[in-house]
């Protein structure tokens, strides 16, 4: 089943929300027919909205692509990095199939001798140092999940490869061998409380949001309506806009 995606909900209807009451006391002032005022503010609830709507929506698929392959690359750099040398070893001769031969610490496959150095932090020049030691006639390459500037133009200065985690998450997504199970899987999930007090503490939204409703509500009891309409009017246009663009 499919989840609601709460942010969105309440950031389309907190957008509808705004334009209905501005919509409303505005036409309801110029029209003084309260039926006629309540018709275009739910067409400006729907409408705007629904833009709302759109525009969220594909902010939040976009950065839902690239969080989830953010996401995998950190689960899979934290699992390279608590599994054994004999894993990584294996796994790395599975992806690049026949003709993959392990040696000691090492792998050997298309005239390159490749090694592995993961751990969370970067690779650092003592890291790079020991593999410049090893002795050997194919080009090196190093696997790690990032390494250090001072590390890579080490590297850089031998020539040797250096591929990162995003090198080897691409790897491993186009040979279809990423683990089905890390080893920690992350962070413990957010109640849905903790997500709505996280989308509606932006500090400009809520004071512009009543400070709007204060002012059109007092449209009703002064000789000056026009100014506390549109001065309301555009503090609830601020508080949409905080909320649906941040």
């Amino acid at each position: 089943m499919r989840r609601i995606d709460l942010p969105l909900v309440l950031d389309t209807l907190f957008a509808g929300v705004c334009a209905f009451l501005l919509f409303f006391t505005a036409i309801r002032f110029y029209t003084k027919n309260v039926w006629v005022a309540l018709a275009f503010a739910a067409c400006a609830l729907f409408l705007f909205g629904a833009l709302a709507f759109l525009y969220i929506s594909g902010r939040h698929n976009r950065k839902l692509l690239v969080s989830r392959d953010e996401k995998e690359k950190k689960l899979l750099s934290l699992h390279l990095s608590l599994s054994s040398d004999i894993y990584v070893r294996n796994l790395f001769k599975k992806a690049f199939g026949e003709g993959a031969k392990i040696s000691g610490k090492r792998l050997n496959f298309a005239e390159r001798t490749h090694y592995f150095c993961f751990k969370m932090s970067p690779i650092t020049e003592d890291d790079a140092a020991a593999v410049i030691k090893s002795r050997t006639e194919l080009k090196k390459v190093i696997y790690c999940c990032k390494a250090s500037p001072e590390a890579a133009e080490l590297c850089a200065n031998f020539g040797i490869e250096i591929c990162t985690v995003d090198n080897v998450y691409n790897l491993l997504k186009e040979k279809k061998m990423l683990p089905e199970k890390y080893v920690y899987e992350g962070a413990k999930k957010v109640g849905v409380w903790t997500k709505i007090r996280a989308r509606f503490s932006r500090k400009l939204c809520a004071p512009l949001f009543w400070s709007g409703i204060a002012l059109l509500a007092l449209s009703y009891f002064t000789y000056f309506p026009v100014y506390y309409i549109v001065s309301g009017g555009i503090l609830l246009l601020l508080a949409a806009v905080a909320l649906v663009v941040n």
